[in-house]
């Protein structure tokens, strides 16, 4: 049974939609047949759910797939980040709290270790999937509030059920579904895929700031260096140099570009970001130095997240 994502700029807190109990069994059971190693459901706490949608400005929650230890599927876990209502009214942005965030049991970790396992879910998902890049890498999937709301008032129980899905017919394959522990109350599959640029609505704009930076400033003469940074960020995840930061950069550069739009005198400060962090960074990898360039971009990513992002 094929069930397309509808693309369309709808509201984000409209996103999901209920689903009947034998797609659930085809989903669940395509991700088992799939990935027959890995854990196929985590418990979810209500009052985990309850208590981030309880935040202000909440359009839903970013369901990000981690593990404790990536050698170790039974360690897996979920990190429930908030969005907000954004500027374009269609772009789920994460809210980064400085004291980290809610994971589905309802414990709360510090955003550097929020950074580890989702780095951990990378590590274990291209080992199963060793063709796949490391940028196409489904790293969870975004509910919106309206419909997570119905579904933690429409039942007494502590736990939820979440389920892994994987749709083979899908253009955007990998499902989340939800269900209170007690019954087959379902929710699932127009879940939007994470990060956005395999199926989130867009604004048109390029969600990442590097990118926008750099083409800001330098104009048609932006691919070369854009490739240049490419390459470098690949390094980064499959070399000697730690993946975690590029996936603090995946979480926050939507939310990020959103807040610098925000921002008076924008052309300055993407002259001195680019200055002080990507010029330097670029003639430091020109130069073979791909130490300095990685510890600039750790003290840029750590700038812009104090700076513009902490709430």
């Amino acid at each position: 049974m094929k069930q397309e994502m509808l693309i369309t700029q709808i509201s984000p807190d409209q996103v999901g939609e209920f689903i009947s109990e034998s797609f659930y069994q085809e989903l669940t059971e395509n991700f088992q047949q799939k990935f027959p190693t890995e854990v196929k459901s985590v418990m979810l706490s209500r009052t985990a759910v309850e208590t981030v949608l309880n935040g202000e400005n909440i359009s839903g929650i970013k369901f990000m797939n981690g593990l404790e230890d990536a050698n170790d599927p039974s360690s897996r876990m979920l990190v429930l980040i908030p969005c907000n209502y954004t500027v374009t009214a269609s772009l789920p942005n994460s809210i980064i709290n400085q004291h980290g965030f809610m994971t589905n049991t309802g414990e709360v970790i510090s955003l550097e270790r929020t950074w580890q396992v989702l780095f951990n879910h990378v590590l274990n998902f291209k080992k199963l999937d060793p063709a796949m890049s490391y940028t196409q890498i489904n790293r969870g999937s975004f509910m919106g509030r309206e419909i997570l709301t119905e579904l933690v008032c429409s039942t007494k129980v502590n736990n939820l059920v979440y389920h892994f899905g994987h749709s083979i017919d899908a253009d955007y394959s990998y499902k989340a579904i939800i269900h209170p522990e007690s019954n087959m109350f379902l929710i699932g599959d127009q879940s939007y895929p994470c990060p956005g640029s395999t199926g989130c609505p867009t604004t048109g704009k390029d969600p990442c700031a590097l990118t926008r930076i750099t083409t800001t400033m330098l104009g048609t003469e932006t691919e070369g260096q854009l490739n240049t940074l490419r390459a470098f960020r690949d390094k980064i995840l499959t070399d000697k140099f730690s993946g975690v930061e590029v996936e603090k950069y995946y979480t926050i550069s939507a939310s990020l570009l959103e807040a610098l739009d925000k921002t008076p005198n924008q052309e300055a400060i993407f002259k001195g970001l680019y200055d002080k962090y990507i010029a330097t960074s670029l003639n430091a990898i020109n130069q073979n130095d791909e130490e300095t360039a990685f510890v600039l971009f750790q003290e840029a990513m750590q700038h812009l997240t104090e700076t513009y992002l902490y709430q």
